[in-house]
């Protein structure tokens, strides 16, 4: 009775686990979408400061 119970319990740790390894991927996958966001926004004023930054040299 006592390795079914243990058994048990390694299957109950493991179910448990695996809905914690898909949570952290749920919240991996949103970590990499807010991330390439912010790398689109950095990219548009890294152009801005370049254009700007030869405008006044064009002066």
């Amino acid at each position: 009775m006592g390795m079914f119970k243990d058994a048990m319990s390694a299957v109950k740790a493991a179910l448990v686990l695996a809905e914690k390894v898909d949570q952290t991927g749920a919240t991996l996958s949103e970590l990499v979408a807010e991330l390439r966001d912010h790398d689109r926004r950095l990219v548009r004023l890294e152009t801005i400061v370049e254009f700007s930054t030869k405008q006044i040299k064009g002066r």
